[in-house]
């Protein structure tokens, strides 16, 4: 399966196509690239078009290292030109992590673009807190739902601060492994991944810098401009705070339903690619025109 390249606006995307039929879109988070999709590839190929590209960031672009402007809204343009340029609209939109900001990004903002949404643990973060610096936000969201706000302390403290730290030191090997042990809420997470795994989070490593920058105000007034079908995902083992965001998007989002992939945590789609193909195959089977 041979790599192509699109440019979209001043930036190289890297992608793979395989298949015949409705286009099938996927958009990877941090620290991953196309290769993230290796398991969806040919089981959803049999009866779509799948394409599977690397943001801007990510291996194997080239381009310009620009952690802070590598925002959901750039990121979610970057999608619109491909989509655009490949001319393959409306597409079903499938998105992980901060990829599945982009998408759902992308789906608020140009409806027209989207068959239907797929969004695996979408880091959504401000539809939890609008400003995620605010204190009295946090206390409100802490006396609502105070077992959510425990979650996205513990995710901050331990995870998210020190990578960022390690990251602004140039240790981007422990930036990459504070990062994977908080989505992946366990210590040592690098190392129980499989071999090829570790090999493309290590050549993503400096795509956690991604995290510096700064992210929109995403609430129930944007997410109920989604007016594509929507399937939301989380695995049973990741942080609550994560399960929190995919059940505040599924009560905004109009329509919308959410499932659970038992024994996965961040990464459903090759934690436990078999079940993660069948949930999502079926759900576009329900929703294709053929």
């Amino acid at each position: 399966m041979a790599l192509r390249n699109a440019h979209v606006g001043g930036m190289k995307l890297a992608y793979v196509v395989a298949g015949i039929g409705e286009p099938v879109v996927f958009v990877h988070g941090i620290p991953t690239d196309y290769r993230a999709w290796n398991s969806q590839i040919e089981p959803f190929s049999s009866k779509y078009q799948v394409i599977a590209y690397s943001r801007r960031l990510a291996q194997p672009n080239q381009n310009s290292m620009d952690y802070e402007k590598s925002t959901i809204e750039t990121n979610s343009a970057d999608l619109v030109g491909l989509i655009e340029q490949l001319g393959i609209s409306p597409v079903h939109l499938v998105g992980h992590s901060y990829g599945g900001f982009a998408s759902a990004f992308c789906a608020s903002t140009n409806p027209e673009l989207i068959r239907t949404l797929t969004l695996i643990e979408p880091a959504v973060s401000t539809i939890l807190l609008k400003n995620l610096k605010s204190k009295s936000e946090f206390l409100a969201l802490f006396l609502a739902h105070p077992f959510v706000a425990i979650s996205a302390a513990k995710f901050q403290r331990n995870s998210l601060d020190p990578s960022l730290k390690a990251f602004r030191q140039g240790d981007f090997d422990a930036a990459l492994r504070f990062n994977l042990d908080g989505i992946m809420n366990r210590h040592g997470a690098f190392e129980k991944f499989p071999e090829p795994v570790r090999t493309m989070v290590k050549e993503n490593e400096r795509t956690v810098g991604e995290l510096m920058a700064e992210v929109p105000v995403f609430g129930r007034e944007e997410a109920s401009k989604i007016s594509a079908p929507t399937l939301l995902i989380h695995g049973t083992e990741s942080p609550a705070v994560l399960h929190a965001i995919v059940d505040r998007l599924g009560k905004a989002i109009p329509k919308s339903e959410v499932s659970t992939i038992s024994g996965a945590a961040h990464f459903p789609h090759f934690e436990k690619p078999q079940e993660f193909n069948q949930l999502v195959l079926g759900f576009l089977s329900k929703h294709s025109s053929y």
